[in-house]
Formats: C-alpha cells, structure tokens, sequence
C-alpha cells in the first residue's frame, strides 16, 4: 500500500498578525477618511450677561480735616482711629489759660464800668450841671449890675467867662456820662470784646462739624499747633463710593445707574448690589483708564475705608441670545470677528457679527446657528481639511 502523504500547514503566527494589521488597519480607517479629532465649541441658545470687571477702593463721598482755627498747645485728645463722632462734639482741647484770662479781664472792666463808672460820670455831670446853673445866674447878676453902673465892666466878663468854663466842663461830663450809660460807646466795646475773648476760648475746644467716622490721627497731646493744623481725620457720613480705574476700551459700554455687585478680597463670598454713580469725563492718558465710581446706598459695616474690592457692572443683558466663548473668536473687532467652523466634516472660516460682550462668552447676532461647531481659536488645522469634533467642554 501506499502511504499518504503528509499535510502541510502553515504556522499560527502569520495569521494572528494579519488579524493583528487588519485590525489596526480597521481602526484608523475613520481618522484617515474623516480627519482628525478637534475640540470644538457649540453655539448655544440662552440667556447672556454682560459685564465689565474691575478693581476698585472703599471710599467716602468726602473727607473732613478737623483742625484748630487757632494756634496753641494740645492737651487732649479725646477720639482716636475708628471712634464715632457728631456734631458738636468736642474732639479735642487747646490750653487756654490766657485765653480764660483775658476773658476775665474784660468782664472785670465791665463789671468796673457798671459798678464805678457810670455811677461817678453820673454824679460828675450833676456837679458839672449846677456849677453851670451858678455860672449862669452870676453872668445874669453881673450883667444886671453893669448895666446899673454898680460894677466895672471887668468883672462882668470874669462873670461871663467862668460861666462859659462851666459850660463846656457840663458838655463834657454829659458826653462822659452817655458814653458810659447802659447802651453807651463803653459798654458795647466791652461786650465785644467779651464776646471776641469768649469766641477765642471756645475755639479752643475742637468740636466736629459733621458726623461720621475717625480716619486717623495728626497731632497728639503737647504738640504746638499753629492756627489751621489738622487734628483728626473723618470720613463723612453718607453712601459708600467704590473707585475704581476701567480700561478704556470699556467706556462705551458704560452709563450712569448700571447696576453693579461689589466684592471685597477679604469677604470673596459677600456680593453687594450698587450702581454707577459717576463716569470720569476724561481717560487717564499713563494708563489708558477712566475713573467710575460706584455708590453703596447701604453699605455693610464690613467695608472699611481704601479696601480692595471687586467691581462687577452689568452693562447688558439678553434673556435669548446665541453665543460662543471668546476664544473661539478670531481677528475680533468691534462688532465683528472671524471663526473657523466645522462644516460637512471640513474646516471653514467664517465672519460673524458680534453684540454683548460678557466675561466668557460673546452674543453673536450673524453667521451661526445653534448648534454648530467651531474651533477654539488656538487651533490651526488647515482651511478645507477633514475633521471630527469632540467637545471642547
């Protein structure tokens, strides 16, 4: 018999490895024939804020220097940083012991005036009145007797003469005595300078003019003030102003009552409402920014005076609107920017029309619809190309 001849067969190996390839062949089928994968960014339907954001300070519609209106040495202190004050109260004291006694000694001469003076004018302008009275009837006698021929004409002009003394010594205790009577040149002059000395005296307690809050502290107890040095610092009372510096790019979207979330660094958690108070009418030109100021009508007690805080100013806002995140715009300007968009699996470049401007993302008014997927502008496979979108989150 004849003996069958052997079977041949092929290794295992060669067809694991062709599986292998075909597989892997399989798998980067996709990639070849639709392109690479790219993040992309949907055009979404939605609600969009705009606003700017920017870094401001606490401060106080106005500040006051309380001060000595005159010069002199401080002995008290009475309020220090962070006290309260209010108007009318005493916040400090000069030494005034020569005000005080220059102020007794106007009343002192006052005091002379109605006790000694005009009583002494009064009596001294009687006397004077009856020495007159006496002079006249002796001048009449005299002249009487001249005309009689009893007496040489002599004595009769003495007559006349001491009468002509007395008179004029009458006119001038009657002046004396109404200079010196009650309402008279006299007493006005010392009830004013009574006044001037008390006026002086009481400059030298320093009392506040507004009511508000102590800043800081400028002299202490034994300094030597001169007339006008400043005491204490105060911040006024009032609505709470947040200042702050906005890059002029900004100043078209800005108007006055836009309401605003302010925040400080120290309580990030905390957001309280405000609105734009005042737009500055000129751009700093060192810094290319605009001062706006935004007022606290109700201010929390945790906002001190020049804290950082945040400014957040709703400059618009649209309940529908699409958009797409800034950086998915390319070459942007206002009102316009360019996009590369993906379009039947290829890469297009596009010009949108942009509107709002928010912090993220931007209104887009022309050339996209909900939905469509355009690349982060940080990409840049070739115009025309294949690709496949993933998202870009």
């Amino acid at each position: 018999m004849r003996e069958p001849m052997p079977r041949f067969r092929l290794p295992r190996w060669p067809w694991l490895l062709l599986i292998l390839v075909l597989g892997l062949l399989l798998m980067r089928l996709p990639g070849w024939w639709l392109g690479p994968e790219f993040p992309t960014y949907a055009v979404q339907s939605g609600p969009l804020l705009a606003n700017v954001v920017a870094t401001g300070r606490v401060r106080t519609p106005s500040r006051v220097t309380l001060g000595s209106e005159i010069a002199g040495v401080l002995i008290e202190r009475h309020v220090a940083e962070g006290d309260r004050v209010e108007p009318g109260q005493v916040v400090a004291r000069l030494r005034a012991d020569e005000l005080q006694a220059r102020l007794n000694e106007t009343e002192a001469a006052l005091a002379q005036l109605e006790q000694r003076q005009r009583p002494e004018s009064r009596a001294a302008l009687r006397e004077a009145r009856a020495r007159a009275d006496q002079a006249r009837r002796e001048a009449e006698r005299a002249a009487t007797l001249l005309a009689s021929g009893l007496i040489a004409r002599e004595r009769a002009e003495q007559a006349q003469e001491t009468l002509a003394i007395a008179a004029a010594q009458a006119d001038r205790a009657a002046t004396v005595a109404s200079a010196l009577a009650e309402g008279g040149v006299e007493e006005r002059l010392l009830r004013e300078r009574i006044a001037s000395a008390r006026a002086q005296l009481q400059r030298s307690e320093i009392r506040s003019s507004v009511a508000g809050t102590v800043l800081r502290r400028l002299a202490e107890p034994g300094d030597v003030l001169g007339a006008g040095r400043g005491i204490v610092e105060v911040a006024v009372d009032g609505p709470t102003e947040i200042v702050a510096q906005v890059d002029e790019r900004n100043l078209d979207r800005l108007a006055l009552g836009q309401p605003a979330l302010v925040s400080a660094d120290a309580f990030p958690e905390r957001r309280e409402p405000g609105e734009v108070s005042f737009i500055a009418p000129s751009v700093e030109a060192q810094t290319g920014t605009v001062e706006v100021r935004v007022r606290l009508p109700q201010p929390p007690a945790y906002l001190r005076q020049d804290m950082t805080v945040s400014i957040d100013i709703e400059v618009g806002r649209r309940e529908q609107a699409l958009s797409l995140p800034l950086d998915a715009l390319r070459n942007p300007r206002p009102g316009a920017a360019e996009v590369w968009v993906l379009r039947e699996g290829r890469v297009e470049r596009l010009s949108v029309r942009t509107g709002l401007r928010g912090l993220e993302r931007v209104e887009l008014l022309e050339g996209l619809a909900a939905g469509e997927r355009v690349l982060p502008a940080r990409l840049n496979p070739p115009l025309g190309s294949r690709a496949r979108a993933v998202d870009a989150g």
